[in-house]
């Protein structure tokens, strides 16, 4: 959900950094700050500080920081959207849909009521399940072990033979009929009776991240077909955008997420203690799944079953979490048929153990890719290498690397050197680029990195200061994806005569990691005087420029504009810029 900035910075101004931290945790004044014990990690003295007056956070233990929307991201454990939402709901704030449009009210209207319907629905199932017709359900829930608090957290269900008391009960609550039909859960037939999609079955709410009701699944009881049934897709349900348990999960504070394949494997395994655990919802993982995981997770471990349809999609799923940026790990369950049964026979601290098992997502692909080949052949081997090189060539760890060709080597008896050009030959590296790309690893930081933030401080302090250096220094100077984002920031906010504010700077960025970056920039105190600031701004203008003209000079060897570059580096010490003539 995209919001505009000046939403956003309705939310955060409205939102007092100090108020809302305060609300978790114990503050005390120091000086201009406020500290406390940080709530992202243990410590026994406060390295955790808030400044009011720019509205941002930072620890220096363990380098967490941002402004209000990024500590509900990580204290909620929420995404970007989710947390601005947070925060609007927090001090009443109507966020808009794509609008105001009639037809984006209505739709909301249309949302709202859906919501509200399945909430209604939620309840009669669980309610239906605590009476004496729902014997078939508790016999088969008391045969799979699951206690009566897990059934109360999961608002497990039962959906009766009558195949229209949902819909009565809908009727009496005050629904319209239209609102019915679309929440997928009634239809009507063309006599004019009506029916429900769900009957005699075993029933599981699907909740979303918000903690709202958007659909259900349902398990046949007895010998009907299919075994298990979900909402269809409506207004508020995607199965290909949700995940089952997910709003449990991410409050685990866990960023390793275990993906299942079904229902009853995630609950087991959360009543068996590992509340980190989703499921899909009877659909392939897909890149939308794989965005919402990122959000709250960094490492995913994939457990299917270990038949021949379980390892497919274990290798469907592995390049759309990578592609996300996922880490990706496999676990197969031995001496059981699923996580369930498996923690029903060894219980919950072996299966603790044999999540440690967990290997990575090459070594499976590596294995499976192995059983395609007969290695006592020649052919085969040369074969088998080739496709493992292909595999290695997307490993960035140069260690792990490292480690999967000494084991390839070992198995074909090629030798190492042999199968790294051919990985190579596939990424397209040639001995010189591999030479420049080590070049830019050895340059020193040499302090550049705390010049960037100085510069950054000193423009962010005193609208002068940019005036004065906007034509003199260009964002790609700074070299950092990060710093150079920050600084097409600060000076857009300028050309638009606009606020330049380190918490609005902040909102900018939508992830954790950008957040605590971008706020350690403002960390820097730059209380100078005129003249202080112009010497100081030189000084680190400099650098900078040096640092970046080092960096072209040494990835552009065979480029004939070198001498150029290294002309314009010599006339970098020349450079000197006045802020006492405006």
């Amino acid at each position: 959900m995209y919001y505009p900035d000046e939403v956003i910075d309705d939310i955060v101004s409205g939102n007092d950094i100090v108020d809302v931290i305060g609300s978790y945790v114990q503050l005390k004044k120091q000086s201009s700050d406020y500290i406390c014990l940080c709530p992202f990690h243990r410590e026994k003295s406060p390295s955790f500080h808030i400044n009011q007056a720019k509205q941002l956070f930072h620890c220096f233990g363990c380098n967490a920081g941002g402004n209000v929307i990024g500590f509900i991201m990580q204290y909620e454990n929420l995404s970007f959207p989710d947390a601005v939402k947070f925060l609007a709901d927090r001090i009443g704030y109507s966020l808009p849909e794509n609008g105001y449009s009639k037809v984006s009210a209505e739709r909301q209207q249309l949302k709202r009521e859906l919501y509200d319907i399945h909430k209604v629905a939620a309840r009669f199932y669980y309610e239906q399940l605590q009476t004496d017709n729902a014997h078939n359900a508790v016999e088969y829930l008391n045969l799979r072990q699951l206690s009566p608090r897990t059934r109360k957290i999961f608002g497990l269900g039962y959906a009766p033979i009558n195949k229209d008391a949902l819909y009565k009960t809908l009727v009496e609550a005050g629904f319209s009929e239209s609102a019915i039909l679309k929440s997928g859960l009634v239809y009507k037939n063309d006599n004019g009776s009506y029916y429900e999609k769900f009957y005699n079955r075993l029933m599981f709410p699907i909740i979303d991240v918000y903690g709202n009701i958007i659909g259900f699944g349902g398990r046949v009881l007895g010998d009907g077909m299919p075994k298990y049934l979900n909402s269809p897709e409506t207004e508020i349900f995607s199965k290909s955008k949700n995940l089952y348990n997910l709003n449990l999960a991410k409050k685990s504070n866990n960023r390793e997420l275990i993906l299942v394949e079904g229902y009853m494997d995630a609950i087991t395994i959360y009543q068996a203690g590992f509340t980190n655990v989703v499921a899909s919802l009877g659909t392939a993982f897909n890149e939308n799944h794989a965005r919402v995981l990122k959000s709250y997770a960094d490492s995913a471990v994939l457990l299917f079953d270990s038949d021949e349809a379980g390892v497919k999609a274990v290798l469907r799923a592995i390049p759309v979490l990578k592609n996300a940026g996922l880490k990706v790990k496999v676990l197969q369950v031995t001496d059981a048929k699923d996580p369930d049964e498996y923690i029903k026979k060894f219980g919950p601290s072996a299966f603790g153990e044999l999540l440690k098992t967990a290997k990575s997502h090459i070594l499976f692909e590596a294995e499976q890719i192995q059983k395609k080949y007969d290695l006592t052949l020649l052919e085969d081997k040369i074969a088998f290498t080739n496709e493992i090189a292909s595999l290695l060539s997307s490993v960035e760890n140069s260690i792990e690397k490292d480690a999967y060709l000494k084991e390839v080597s070992r198995i074909t008896q090629i030798d190492v050197s042999a199968i790294q050009e051919q990985i190579n030959s596939i990424n397209g590296m040639s001995e010189k680029t591999v030479e420049y790309s080590n070049i830019n690893k050895r340059i020193s930081d040499n302090g550049v990195d705390l010049a960037r933030r100085g510069i950054i401080n000193l423009i962010v302090s005193n609208k002068a200061i940019y005036e004065a250096i906007k034509d003199k220094l260009l964002p790609k100077e700074l070299v950092e994806p990060i710093y150079i984002k920050v600084l097409e920031i600060i000076y857009n906010l300028y050309k638009e005569n606009k606020p330049v504010l380190p918490n609005s700077i902040v909102s900018n960025f939508e992830t954790v990691e950008e957040q605590n970056n971008v706020s350690k920039i403002f960390v820097l105190e730059t209380n100078f005087s005129i003249e202080e600031s112009e010497k100081a701004l030189n000084d680190q203008i400099k650098k900078v420029k040096e640092a970046y003209y080092n960096k072209l000079i040494s990835e552009s060897m065979d480029s004939p504009d070198i001498l150029e570059m290294i002309k314009e580096k010599r006339n970098i010490s020349k450079l000197y810029i006045s802020l006492s003539d405006g």
